[in-house]
């Protein structure tokens, strides 16, 4: 033993000797502070300058090295793992003991001081690591394309700059480990050769630090960029791929690069300035494993029968469909300035789209990388694009209101619009004066004048539009738009290519999703490039089609399924059949309840495209947005999409945070704005998705092109303009997911009936022609592009002709708002004359002779005026420039028309820019002639001659529409009346000739030439044609039918067969104007029905064979009707309604109205001017009894399996099938309504028919005789009488003795409470009776008036000058053809006495029980006579009524007067 361990060993015994230990001998030394001791805002200082201190990390992914500056004050928080649990008792009172251990130890532990330090870090749980969609998407294609994230060449190297934001990266994948547990296998399209990897089941760390944010945080919070620094893992990974050489991995990668579909390019802030990039990138690993869905067999939904034929997947089965969106490589940051620009420092732009942000002009467009030789998606912002105000200066300067002797110079009026300026603190305005021209329609403003010309930035406030000065009394162009503005001075028509100059490369870094962005500073280096130099780049087009499901609780509509389909390099216009354009598709999809059915995976992988099964919506609309920003479409097409599916969409986002949301346009925003779901309609959300164009083929624009459709479905829009092997099925959506589709093979179907809707979208566009059409109609308005896709007409015509003045120097009128417009309506109607105002708001219209009706069997002309309007504009030179309107403006209460201009003055800019438009029309149609012309070039002419034809026809409406600012209703007058008067002169000319005019509308006249055969009225048609043409220089007359025979029925309605020419022979067409079977609200069966009855009647053939024919066949069609042998959807009846459901006062007798209350029940949203659909059945258990309203349906409900609903065969021959025929057969001799209606199987016994021919519109109704209508049916409506027990305080129902046996004993009624059984005394009966009589008197006086025309709902009580004439829903005698009818009319207080009497009346109780079977009778008879005087005396008191009521009485002298007079 050493001497140093005997003597410590002998200090420690001396210290338990005294009872001491060796820890109280230790002294301790103070070292001074080891914590500096700071407050929360020195501890922010302090973490700030070591961020700003370098480090050897930029980033590690999440795995624990990067230094964010703050202290790890609890490190062991995060470090435990699955072992820690191995020492716990596995089950008993010791478990449970540990367990409360544990967890009070980590409960303090959390509690304890770094609590207080990284409060910021833990001031929620952690979140568990999941690898989102945008994550997968983002990595899995990183290293893939990540050499085209270059810095641009113009920006200078810079210093990498520290802030407190560089820190602030969120990671946007998790750590290698977790990405190879969290991802899920891609699910490829058929024909793929990689196999899924099998599912495993993975233990997960789910306390990591390194894992992601969850989706639903905010990421638009994360500053992201497309540069990569040298520094950084991504340059490192980039260079050791561009050195790999072996050849297995790079088909392995290629591979991969083929069938990867979820990629995402990472978000970023919008304020971030920085162009280095803070994040590292780490290759993911091949083999992608994923967690099992949660399917177990428990939670699967009971199988159901796929009993749908998937008929659709016969057409997509065809289609020209790519493997995946993935095939090419798709580059993703922005493209390089030097791949852009041209030799001189621009570039060219082909613009389509714009938005403004905050006095800024953002254009986008497409540009041509020179680098691949492809066109990517471009955008300019452009700035400094100033305001133009002109000032009218007064002669003599007014002060207080008061024209003072002061002469105001051009000087005087400088000085105090320079005072304006400096108050509204408008540093930058340029003033000048200069010379301008006016001929609108304001007073006191100079034909021609000197102006002061105001130029100011579009960020300062905008001056009011009456603003008034001292020295100035006018101000134009206040509230021009600044896209309008700068359209105007650059004299930019529509989309075409711009040279772009002096453009900024570094200022609009990630302003955008667009692959290059720019910045102008200088508008005048924008200058238009002519179209014949440049081609239009081709364009990407995606249809899209969403599946919704309503969520109850939250009465929310929420998206299942996201289909797309792409059409790459597509060139306007594009002749290739849609069937065999190439094409890629996906389809995102989510269960529509906790799990998809077993064994999907296998299903999606024997289908076409690519199918992506996520778990819930959030994941679903993160993959979509990713998918949908890497095939960055142009145009997106849809049925609905701007007034609904546009909605969803954007509401969705909005409610699940989902980040990036701005990609469905290609303006990055960080902040949704705040006036959205605020009323602003489509408009408002228009601005989201700036820079993609939207094609609705529902819109007005849709509707326009396919006016054969009635109810524009995308099912009827299918099958009227898409071949016979194109139909599509239609669904119901809500009973798919609650049967068939809950199958893994139905589930299938479902999402492959979206995914085929996609194709039926796109190639309806095609077919139609729908973008090249409103590409060319832009082209000729100069205005925008996906404005007149959204059907805006009026705004056509408002540009085109602000074009055309402002290029001859003429000031244009000021827009007005909404709220203006308004206001001044207001102010017109709040005058003492507003009712001579009123009046002036309707001027005649075109001329139309009465018709001289009947069937005629001979050759009709109809001789035809082109294009009248715009001819008499031309013919008399009609314009703003050259009528002399201030006679009218003088005696503006007076119908004064103004005087045409003199032949010697200069032609007019209207008429001038119609004439060119006819014009180019021409020489277009000439070379369509060309018989060497291509497909491709023969569909542009055919497109260009069409919209020239329609813009120059739509010239006259702008004249005549008061909301257009254009509006010039004297104008519009003088060219109305100038119609009027050629039509009359034709007509005079037509007699003059021995010629028989039958009728004339507007710009034609019908011409009986009295001739057997088609040569010999040609040439009738001919010499009369050259007689009236002479008598005018541009108007020019012309044959435009040659009726065989004609069935001429009214004013706008006839029925005849036309001689068409087809390869020189001629062809017989029938063709139907304005008769019933043209009117949506009657249905397939009844068209149906009138077609074949036209067909006979115009055959020629003798009229005792014609009526033999038909009344055949109403006997034929009744009895399968009755059968039930007639398809259930040949009853569908279809009515627009004009308001919201809710809204109508008379729901309850509008069938249209009940069905879609009942769909708004169902969570479906019907909205105004939206077309309702439904079939008047017979009713179910519950409704049976109810009148027809309450028994229409829509027709998935008629056809869902199991239903009881079948089609009220009464009600569809009453109303739907004589009243169209017997108008029809009016002409016939020898026929009559009641042959019909016995044709048609009712009873002619118990109807009389009343028939006013003689009126115009030969209304025919069917009347029943009311002593042969049973009392069941009679008094179907009548109230019921109710009784009161005084006693316990119930009230019964009676409905007389046969009816209410129950309530009668030999001493009287008794109350029907079996606890009470009181009887009613004959005065209580008396009272009771006589104050239910008077209460239905009152309703009588109230005197309610409702409108007969279901879709206009009026409920008014008073009574029009017109008579029965309905004044509208504003009571302006406008917007309603139909007729006021007493709500509550005399025939029903008839009926209502009636019906009370006929309670007490016991004769007529005992005949009624005579003839029913049974024992009833007899006791039913001694009930009459033990009530017989009790009863009498009731009877006595509503007779007493019914003597006061005039109906039941006849006035027999008045009637018989003429015999004795």
């Amino acid at each position: 033993m050493s001497a140093a361990r005997a003597k410590r060993l002998a200090e420690l015994k001396a210290l338990r000797a005294s009872g001491k230990k060796r820890l109280s001998t230790y002294e301790v030394e103070d070292e001074g502070s080891i914590y500096d001791e700071v407050d929360e805002e020195g501890y922010k200082k302090v973490v700030r300058k070591r961020l700003d201190e370098d480090d050897f990390v930029v980033d590690d992914n999440g795995e624990g090295y990067a230094d964010d500056g703050r202290e790890v004050w609890n490190e062991d928080q995060v470090e435990y793992s699955e072992s820690d649990d191995d020492d716990l008792p596995v089950r008993g009172k010791a478990a449970k003991r540990k367990r409360e251990e544990e967890k009070e130890r980590k409960e303090k532990q959390n509690n304890g001081i770094s609590k207080y330090f990284n409060s910021a870090a833990l001031a929620a749980p952690k979140p568990k690591p999941v690898a989102t969609a945008e994550d997968e998407a983002f990595m899995a294609d990183l290293l893939g394309d990540v050499d085209t994230n270059i810095l641009p060449s113009r920006v200078p190297t810079k210093n990498i700059l520290k802030s407190d934001t560089r820190r602030k990266v969120r990671i946007l994948s998790p750590p290698l480990s977790e990405k190879s547990q969290t991802s899920k296998p891609r699910l490829r399209g058929k024909g793929e050769d990689t196999p899924i990897p099998p599912k495993q089941d993975l233990d997960m760390d789910f306390d990591d630090d390194g894992g992601t944010l969850p989706l639903g945080g905010d990421d638009d919070n994360v500053p992201m960029s497309d540069a990569a620094l040298p520094s950084s893992p991504i340059t490192k990974a980039v260079e050791r791929r561009s050195f790999k050489t072996e050849a297995a991995d790079i088909k392995e990668e290629e591979d991969e690069d083929e069938d990867m579909m979820d990629v995402a390019q990472a978000t970023g802030h919008l304020d971030n300035k920085s162009s280095s990039v803070n994040m590292a990138g780490s290759k993911p690993p091949r083999k992608i494993k994923k967690l099992p869905y949660p399917s177990p067999t428990s939670s699967s939904p009971p199988r159901a029968p796929a009993d749908v034929e998937a008929t659709w997947d016969n057409v997509t089965s065809k289609l020209n469909v790519l493997s995946s969106p993935a095939t090419e490589k798709v580059s993703f940051g922005k493209v390089r300035a030097q791949d852009v620009v041209e030799e001189d420092g621009g570039f060219q732009f082909f613009w389509l789209d714009y938005t403004e942000v905050n006095g800024s002009l953002c254009l986008f467009g497409k540009v041509k990388n020179k680098k691949t030789d492809s066109y990517v998606s471009a955008f300019v912002k452009v700035d400094n694009i100033l305001r133009k105000l002109f000032f009218l200066p007064r002669e003599y300067r007014t002060k207080n209101g008061h024209s003072t002797d002061e002469e105001v110079d051009m000087e005087d009026v400088y000085q105090e619009v320079d005072g304006m300026m400096t108050r509204l603190k408008v540093g930058m305005h340029k003033i000048k004066p200069c010379t301008r021209k006016y001929a609108f329609e304001l007073p006191n403003i100079p034909k021609e004048g000197d102006y002061l010309k105001l130029l100011y930035p579009y960020d300062k406030p905008v001056l009011p539009m009456d603003t008034t000065g001292e020295t100035f009394s006018h101000v134009f162009g206040t509230n021009t738009a600044l896209f309008e503005q700068f359209v105007m001075w650059k004299r930019i028509m529509g989309p075409c290519w711009l040279n772009i100059g002096e453009a900024d490369f570094t200022a609009a870094n990630n302003a955008s999703w667009c692959k290059f962005e720019c910045q102008v500073s200088k508008p005048n280096s924008i200058t238009t490039i002519p179209d014949s130099d440049l081609e239009t780049p081709p364009l990407t087009l995606m249809s899209l089609s969403f599946r919704t499901q309503l969520n109850v609780k939250e009465n929310k509509q929420e998206i299942l399924v996201a289909s797309a389909r792409i059409y790459e390099n597509v060139s306007l216009p594009e002749t290739t059949p849609p069937e065999k354009m190439p094409c890629k598709t996906f389809t995102v999809m989510r269960p529509s309840g906790t799990s998809y059915p077993i064994g999907i995976e296998a299903e999606v992988k024997k289908q076409r495209g690519v199918y992506l099964l996520e778990k819930n919506e959030q994941f679903l609309l993160s993959k979509f947005l990713a998918l949908f920003e890497r095939m960055d479409p142009d145009i997106i097409m849809g049925h609905q999409l701007q007034e609904v599916d546009l909605g969803i969409l954007l509401n969705r986002m909005k409610e699940k945070k989902t980040p990036g949301w701005s990609r469905v346009g290609r303006l990055k925003r960080s902040e949704w704005p705040k006036n959205f779901n605020r009323g602003g309609g489509f408009f408002a959300d228009r601005h989201l998705i700036a820079g993609r164009m939207m094609c609705d083929l529902a819109n007005d624009m849709g509707k326009s092109l396919m006016l054969k459709c009635q109810s524009w479905s995308l099912t009827e829009m299918c099958q009227l303009y898409l071949s016979d092997d194109h139909i599509r099925s239609e669904l119901d959506n809500e009973a798919a997911l609650k049967t068939w589709a809950t199958t893994k093979e139905g589930l299938m179907k479902y999402v492959t009936h979206c995914e085929a809707d996609t194709y039926f979208i796109s190639a309806l566009v095609l077919r139609l022609q729908m973008l090249s059409l409103t590409k060319v109609l832009t082209n000729l308005a100069g205005n925008s592009w996906a404005r007149t896709l959204t059907g805006t007409r009026a705004e056509r015509n408002e540009y085109i002709l602000l074009h055309e003045f402002h290029r001859n120097k003429y000031i244009c009128p000021d827009k007005y708002s909404m709220k203006q417009q308004k206001a001044m309506e207001e102010r017109m109607e709040d005058d003492d004359d507003s009712t001579d105002k009123k009046k002036k708001e309707k001027y005649k219209g075109g001329l139309v002779f009465e018709p001289e009706k009947g069937l005629y069997e001979r050759f009709v002309l109809v001789m035809d005026f082109n294009s009248l309007y715009p001819s008499i504009i031309q013919e008399f030179n009609i314009c703003f420039t050259t009528v002399d309107r201030s006679a009218t403006a003088e005696n503006e209460n007076e119908e004064k028309v103004p005087e045409v201009p003199s032949s010697d003055q200069e032609q007019g800019i209207l008429p001038r820019l119609i004439a060119t438009l006819v014009g180019r029309r021409r020489e277009v149609k000439k070379l369509m002639k060309d018989k060497r012309a291509t497909p491709e070039q023969l569909a542009l002419w055919d497109t260009k001659q069409l919209a020239l034809k329609l813009t120059a026809n739509s010239m006259y409406g702008c004249l005549g529409y008061t909301q257009s600012r254009f509006y010039a209703r004297p104008l519009a007058m003088l060219t109305t009346f100038k119609g009027r008067e050629i039509l009359r002169s034709t007509k005079d000319l037509a007699e003059s000739k021995q010629l028989r005019v039958i009728y004339g509308d507007t710009d034609s006249v019908m011409i009986n030439t009295n001739m057997d055969t088609i040569s010999d009225a040609l040439k009738v048609g001919e010499e009369f044609k050259m007689s009236v043409n002479e008598r005018y220089k541009l108007l020019e007359i012309d044959i435009d039918n040659v009726f065989r025979r004609l069935l001429l029925h009214a004013k706008k309605k006839y029925a005849a067969i036309n001689m068409t020419e087809v390869d020189g022979k001629y062809v017989d067409k029938l063709e139907v104007k304005g008769l019933d079977m043209k009117r949506r609200e009657y249905c397939a069966l009844s068209k149906e029905v009138s077609k074949r009855l036209l067909d006979e009647i115009l055959s020629g053939d003798d009229s005792e064979v014609v009526l033999g024919k038909v009344h055949d066949y109403l006997r034929d069609v009744t009895a399968q009707m009755k059968d039930y042998k007639i398809p259930v959807q040949k009853y569908v009846i279809y009515t627009k309604l004009s308001k919201r459901p809710e809204e109508y006062p008379n729901k309850d007798s509008m069938p249209p109205v009940q069905v879609a209350l009942r769909e708004i029940a169902r969570g479906k949203t019907i909205r105004p001017n939206e077309v309702i659909a439904y079939i008047v059945t017979n009713g179910d258990s519950e409704t049976a009894n109810l009148p027809p309203p309450k028994r229409s349906y829509p027709l998935q409900d008629v056809l869902k399996s199991g239903s009881e609903l079948k089609p009220d065969i009464e009600y569809y021959l009453l109303k739907q099938i004589f009243p169209p025929i017997e108008r029809l057969c009016a002409p016939i001799p020898g026929t009559d309504p009641v042959r019909i209606a016995e044709c048609l199987g009712l009873d002619v016994r118990k109807y009389q028919i009343n028939t006013s021919r003689s009126s115009a519109n030969q209304t025919t109704e069917i009347y029943p005789l009311e002593s042969q209508i049973p009392d069941s049916v009679r008094f179907e409506n009548a109230a019921r009488l109710s009784l009161r027990c005084r006693r316990c305080g119930e009230s019964s129902i009676f409905e007389g003795l046969n009816s209410s046996s129950k309530m009668c004993t030999p001493h009287g009624l008794i109350c029907l409470n079996e606890a009470c059984g009181n009887t009613f005394s004959t005065i209580s009966i008396v009272a009771q009776v006589e104050s239910q009589i008077r209460a239905q008197t009152a309703k009588y006086y109230e005197g309610w008036l409702v409108c007969d025309d279901s879709s206009c709902g009026n409920r008014t009580r008073q009574m029009s000058v017109y008579g029965h004439r309905c004044l509208g829903p504003r009571g302006r005698a406008e917007g309603c053809l139909g007729r006021m009818n007493y709500e509550y009319s005399e025939k029903q207080m008839y009926n209502q006495l009636l019906y009370f009497a006929g309670l007490w009346d016991v004769e007529k109780a005992k005949s009624v029980a005579a003839k029913e079977p049974g024992d009833s009778k007899d006791s039913i008879h001694a009930l009459a006579e033990y009530n017989r005087t009790r009863f009498g005396t009731v009877k006595g008191i509503v007779d007493g009524y019914l003597k006061k009521c005039g109906r039941q009485w006849v006035e027999m002298d008045s009637l018989f007067k003429f015999m004795v007079t």
